[in-house]
This record gives C-alpha cells, sequence and structure tokens, in this order.
C-alpha cells in the first residue's frame, strides 16, 4: 500500500479527531454554562442553602441529571424535596456541621466516559456550593453572635417582651373604665409582679450574674394561663402535668411563645384567634402542644428556629431559636410541625416531675 492509497484513511482519521475535539468542546461549554448559572442562582439568592435546594434542580437537570433529591435538617426543622426521576446511578453528599444536617443524592443514567467526566465535575462543583452555603450561613450566625455578644441579642429580646407587658399594662391605666377599677387592679396585681421579675432578670444578665432561676416543680398549665393572662391572649387549655425545670426557661419559653401569637393577633385584629394547648404526660416527659386552629398554614417552616430571620423582615428574629436552646438545655426540646393546609403546631416537651 502506497502513501497515495493512505490519504483517505488519514483524511478519515483527521475527521473524526476534529469531530471529536469539536463535540468535547461543545459538551465543555454547556457543562460551563450549567455550572455558571448555578453559581448566579446562589449568588442571587444570597448563598440560602434552604432556596438554593429547592430551586437549584433545573440547572442540574440542564448538566445532564436525571434526578434531584435531599433531606434538610436545618436548625431543628426538617424539610425534603425530589425532583426528576429515581434511577440506578447515584452521587451521595452527606453534610452534618452543627445544626444544620443534609443529605444529597444525584441521579444518573448509564454514561459514557466524556459524560461520566463532566457530570462528575458539575457534581463535585454543586456539591462545594452546597458545602460553602453551609459555612457561610454559620459564620455569619458566628460572627453576629461574636460581634454583638449573644446574651446581649437575648437581653434586647428580652427588652422586647418586657415592653410589650409594660405596654399592656399602660394601656389598661390609659384606658380605664370607670367603676371597673377593681377589675383593673386585679389585673395589675397579676402583671406589675411579672415586670419586676424580668427586670430584674435582665438586670442581673447586664451585671453578668444572669439569674439562672430556681429548678422548681412547676404547674405548666398555671404558667400558662398567667403568662396568657398577662398578655391579654385568650387560650383554651386541656390536661394538666407538674414540670421540673427552671421557672426563669420556662417563663421565657411561654412568653415567647404566647407573645407571638400575641403580637400575631394585634396586627390581624379582624381575623379572631382559636388558640388550643394541650398538656400531656408521657412515660418520661411532658408534651406541651399549642395551635390556633383558625390560623394561617405557615410558609416558612425551614425558617422557624433560624435565629436572625423573620417573617415581617424586622426584628432580631431570635424568639423561638432562644426558646428552643432554653428547652434543650432544661432537658426537653421545642419542634413544630408545619403542613401547607393546616396551621402551624408547637410541640414543647419538658422533663416530669423528680
Amino acid at each position: 500500500m502506497t502513501t497515495v492509497d493512505l490519504y483517505p484513511y488519514l483524511i478519515l482519521v483527521g475527521a473524526t479527531i476534529i469531530a471529536a475535539t469539536g463535540w468535547l468542546l461543545y459538551r465543555a461549554r454547556a457543562q460551563t454554562k450549567n455550572g455558571q448559572e448555578l453559581v448566579r442562582l446562589n449568588e442571587e439568592l444570597q448563598f440560602d442553602l434552604p432556596n438554593f435546594l429547592k430551586q437549584c434542580w433545573p440547572a442540574l437537570e440542564a448538566g445532564g441529571f436525571e434526578g434531584l433529591s435531599w433531606r434538610l435538617q436545618w436548625f431543628g426543622v426538617s424539610i425534603s424535596g425530589e425532583q426528576g426521576r429515581v434511577t440506578d446511578g447515584v452521587l451521595y453528599q452527606h453534610f452534618e456541621v452543627q445544626e444544620i444536617n443534609l443529605d444529597i443524592r444525584l441521579y444518573h443514567s448509564k454514561r459514557g466516559w466524556e459524560q461520566r467526566y463532566f457530570s462528575q465535575v458539575m457534581a463535585d462543583n454543586f456539591f462545594l456550593l452546597v458545602r460553602m452555603d453551609i459555612w457561610i450561613k454559620l459564620g455569619t450566625i458566628r460572627g453576629t453572635f461574636d460581634q454583638t455578644a449573644k446574651m446581649t441579642v437575648f437581653l434586647q429580646h428580652d427588652m422586647k417582651n418586657l415592653m410589650q407587658l409594660v405596654s399592656l399594662a399602660a394601656g389598661q391605666l390609659e384606658n380605664q373604665v370607670p367603676g371597673q377599677e377593681k377589675k383593673l387592679l386585679l389585673s395589675l396585681e397579676k402583671s406589675i409582679p411579672s415586670i419586676r421579675d424580668r427586670a430584674q432578670h435582665m438586670l442581673n444578665a447586664l451585671l453578668n450574674a444572669q439569674a439562672k432561676g430556681k429548678t422548681l416543680s412547676i404547674d405548666v398549665v398555671a404558667m400558662l394561663k398567667e403568662t396568657a393572662s398577662m398578655l391579654e391572649l385568650p387560650i383554651e387549655v386541656t390536661g394538666e402535668a407538674m414540670a421540673t425545670v427552671s421557672d426563669e426557661a420556662l417563663h421565657s419559653i411561654f412568653e415567647n411563645l404566647l407573645g407571638n401569637y400575641a403580637s400575631l393577633r394585634s396586627r390581624n385584629a379582624d381575623k379572631t384567634q382559636n388558640l388550643q394547648i394541650e398538656v400531656r404526660e408521657s412515660s418520661e416527659s411532658i408534651i406541651v402542644e399549642m395551635e390556633d386552629r383558625n390560623g394561617d398554614p405557615f410558609l416558612y417552616p425551614e425558617r422557624l428556629f433560624e435565629p436572625f430571620w423573620s417573617e415581617r423582615g424586622q426584628g432580631r428574629g431570635i424568639g423561638l431559636y432562644q426558646s428552643r436552646q432554653l428547652a434543650l438545655a432544661e432537658g426537653g426540646n421545642l419542634d413544630a410541625i408545619a403542613s401547607p393546609d393546616k396551621p402551624l403546631r408547637f410541640v414543647l416537651t419538658l422533663p416530669r416531675e423528680l
């Protein structure tokens, strides 16, 4: 065979190499574009992990993946998502850092060598963005606590609760009805001692001698009714139980929880609340469940215990986070049950009476 006879084969080989190179360049550009789309989306969402997980699927699908599933524990609240379809091929990653726990699965079909390479690169970039979001969130929280001091943040929230009680007492005095002086005095007899106790607690904390409260055998129902009465919040309570916890901690938890309902009631005067609270005992715990039966579904369940996030976009967003930390410190827990078609339900567990 002469050199001339080899020309057609050489041309064919060269054309094949050029075509293959062009195809790889095309795929590389496409995957680069999909990766940039993920980065852009993450930046637009301000590195917010829950929202990123909910909105990242179109870019991943364009990158050749068949499906995505994830389950996230976000500051004590579980959320999950699933898009596309499940296949035999799966890329799995687990992240667990402090109060954030995440499992992610990316599903793919049978891949050629170039598909395997490009999809692996995109998956690695996606997992890197997720890890970055986790550390940005935790770093932001840590930085905020370091800058303002964690105790100061809690004291600011306690001051808001105190001002709410003072405002209620002031409103009763300013709007007293002639002939109702005795009823007014009875109401003030309940609210003024609590205002004094909260102020003393804050003063102790400012003097670096924070009153942790005494561990007592506390009538849970009585404290609920007392707190609701101070907030002028109508409630219906069933059951009874005695819990062995810090009186300061339980006061603060109930003030935060019921204070949210009182605040919501003042902002929606036209809407009737029906706040039902059930208290019961299990073999090891006291369980307190509260729900506004006429309430609307909560749209951001993953945000409930996230510090420095507020549905109204104002305030510190620290109340529920603080309450959960107090409950955990007492050997209990504060959880929430949210669904798209039912009102939000809070579930507080406390140690039983010893």
